[in-house]
């Protein structure tokens, strides 16, 4: 009786290990698009807070001025340059809120750069398709600031309530 010793791996054990080392391929690739998905999530949702507290501090500067009610809709207002000439009040509320919408979304729902904005030098977005509003209610500030967050045109958005007094 003679025995025969196998030499090497036979053909389905090799497919077995190409396709247990393709699944754990597939499943890292899926985890780097999720993490790279809440990362782009998290700068958005950063870049929106910065633009809601941008516009609180403003209108924390400039306590005596009423600065709501601002729209989703309505465009920033050309015509004030508060850095390199004095300005009223009412002015600057002008100048603060039209640099807090370029900032947020320099591009109208044409496509085209606002004037005002290209005046500015802000030519860029912060948020896609970003939008800010703000409302006032029983003395309560309410900075809301939009987004599209997905290719679906889904949108995200944060609220920022605030009391601004006199001193």
């Amino acid at each position: 009786m003679t025995s025969t010793k196998q030499h090497g791996f036979s053909l389905i054990e090799v497919m077995v290990a190409v396709l247990i080392v393709a699944v754990g391929i597939l499943g890292v690739a899926g985890m780097q698009v999720v993490s790279l998905q809440q990362n782009r999530d998290a700068l958005l949702r950063d870049q929106a807070l910065l633009a809601g507290n941008d516009i609180l501090d403003r209108m924390r500067a400039n306590p005596a001025t009423e600065y709501a009610p601002i729209g989703f809709a309505d465009a920033p207002a050309a015509g004030f340059d508060c850095i390199t000439n004095s300005c009223s009040r009412d002015g600057m509320r002008a100048f603060d809120v039209a640099q807090w919408k370029c900032r947020i979304n320099p591009i109208d729902d044409a496509g085209q750069i606002y004037p005002v904005c290209d005046g500015f030098g802000i030519i860029q977005a912060s948020l896609p398709g970003g939008r800010g509003s703000i409302q006032l209610d029983a003395g309560v500030h309410e900075i809301t600031v939009r987004w599209i967050h997905d290719r679906d045109g889904n949108t995200t958005e944060i609220k920022l309530r605030t009391q601004v007094g006199v001193i």
